[in-house]
């Protein structure tokens, strides 16, 4: 069975009790060294039963103060109804504690003493100056509640809307990857087919086993690196079809970090600017080297080639590729400025392209697998 009251509105209940307690307590204090001076001295416990019921009559009337608060909210088009509404509201709060507190708690100037209109009449007025207040700082403290909770609603929708942004970026920049990849795939499967009909069947066999992995990736813009190592596999397959004993490539990957989080095809494009731009130009055999390590709480990337390295001007770098250009884009727009992507010539020869992303563990499926 339900409990009527919930956890929250008794946790409400007990803060508006212990606020207005202290608030009692503290005009104890005050009364009790206030009257310390005068001719009719008051007693500690006169000073607690007189503040502290005063105080809890207030406490009493919180809700129904929240309550007017949450609805007359001086809304534009509304503030001077609100406002009226509250003043009304203001003075028959302040009337009702002073006259319950003269009832209940029997004051020196009780206006239950000799009980007359006017006496009763003074009786609220003398308390009318600090009822206000203590009013308008109720509805001060919910109005400011209010107000947090719709900023808190604000940023919480404006992350919804920065992640759906996101998303729809990367979505783009992934959408611009593929046909980049399958247009030079389909360029090499066309060369093949006038040389060797049997391996260009082989290398649209492997295609469609890429394409079958970008189809169940669409969605998926991060895949542990084991499963990144796995698409460079069928893609340098391919690419062997063409380059025969010319393209080596190594792999330097301890097993500890095969299953962190990296960027879904964010190997292939550097494997491919290296093919084209660095191997694709030697005239001898090539190597590629691919190599992760964790630096701290980063996981640094290499791909690293023997071709003909960087040709820069002394004006202007290199321009580079749709794919190298794309991969800068989704490094950007996943880690913000967490990220970083290098290119640089090495002293032996070749080139060296390095991505430096922060270092995250596999903790579930991303996409499945075909038994």
């Amino acid at each position: 069975m339900r409990p009527f009251i919930s956890r929250v509105a008794l946790i409400r209940a007990g803060l508006v009790a212990g606020v207005w307690t202290v608030y009692g307590i503290l005009c104890a204090w005050q009364s009790h060294y206030w009257y310390a001076f005068t001719r009719t001295p008051m007693s500690w416990a006169d000073s607690f039963r007189l503040d502290l019921t005063y105080a809890w009559l207030w406490a009493a009337c919180t809700p129904a103060i929240l309550g007017a608060a949450r609805r007359y909210r001086f809304e534009k088009g509304r503030r001077l109804v609100d406002l009226a509404i509250h003043a009304v509201l203001m003075i028959l709060t302040v009337a009702v504690t002073r006259v319950a507190f003269d009832f209940l708690a029997h004051p020196p100037r009780s206006m239950f003493l000799e009980f007359t209109w006017q006496k009763t009449f003074s009786s609220i007025e003398s308390t009318l100056d600090s009822g206000v207040l203590l009013y308008a700082v109720v509805v001060l403290v919910e109005r400011a509640a209010i107000l947090h909770r719709r900023h808190q609603s604000g940023l919480l929708q404006a992350s919804v809307l920065q992640t759906r942004l996101v998303e729809a970026q990367l979505k783009a920049l992934k959408m611009q990857l593929h046909p980049h990849f399958l247009f030079n795939t389909l360029h090499t499967i066309t060369a093949l087919i006038h040389e060797d009909a049997e391996m260009a069947e082989r290398t649209i066999a492997r295609l469609g086993e890429l394409l079958r992995l970008f189809l169940a990736t669409s969605a998926v813009h991060e895949a542990p690196l084991t499963e990144e190592l796995r698409i460079l596999g069928l893609y340098l397959e391919i690419e062997r079809a063409r380059f025969e004993e010319r393209l080596q490539v190594r792999y330097d990957v301890p097993e500890n970090l095969r299953e962190a989080v990296v960027p879904n095809l964010v190997l292939q494009p550097l494997v491919e600017n290296s093919i084209r731009h660095g191997i694709g130009r030697r005239a001898g055999p090539g190597w590629i080297l691919v190599t992760a390590e964790r630096d701290a709480d980063k996981l640094v990337l290499r791909v690293t080639d023997n071709g003909e390295g960087l040709k820069q001007s002394p004006l202007r770098s290199a321009p580079e590729g749709t794919g190298l250009t794309i991969t800068r884009g989704r490094l950007a727009t996943l880690y913000g400025p967490n990220q970083s992507l290098v290119l640089r010539n090495v002293p032996s020869g070749g080139v060296e392209a390095r991505i430096t992303l922060p270092f995250r563990e596999n903790t579930g499926k991303y996409y499945e697998k075909d038994q």
